[in-house]
């Protein structure tokens, strides 16, 4: 089985799309509006996995709506990250050490999706 993408509705299209590019650093594939009020945008990580947002203006979002959604990624880039999500001020959970061996900490997506990251090598 292969995971192609994760889909996420989202309420702010821009700021979303401007989280996963900007942020997170994901390389822009697609966009594409199948219809007059619905937008959907594919960003792909290094490893192939996607991203896909998807936003309806005819579908009103809570901030909740993610709540018990979480994605995971691991970078070299650990410390910019670190360093940009403070100064984007959208860290939900500070550094700690988790199983006794991974560094990470959380951060929020507009959307309330968490995304962990972790410290790789």
């Amino acid at each position: 089985m292969i995971i192609n993408w994760i889909t996420i509705k989202v309420k702010d299209f821009e700021k979303s799309k401007e989280f996963y590019r900007d942020f997170l650093g994901m390389k822009a594939e697609k966009e594409f509006s199948p219809k007059e009020s619905m937008y959907i945008a594919f960003f792909a990580a290094e490893n192939g996995i996607k991203i896909e947002l998807i936003y309806d203006e005819n579908l009103k979002l809570e901030n909740s709506a993610n709540s018990n959604i979480s994605i995971g990624i691991c970078s070299a880039n650990y410390d910019d990250f670190l360093k940009k999500g403070r100064e984007n001020n959208i860290i939900s959970s500070e550094p700690a050490v988790l199983g006794g061996h991974m560094e990470c900490f959380f951060v929020n997506d507009p959307n309330g999706v968490g995304v962990q990251i972790i410290k790789g090598e």
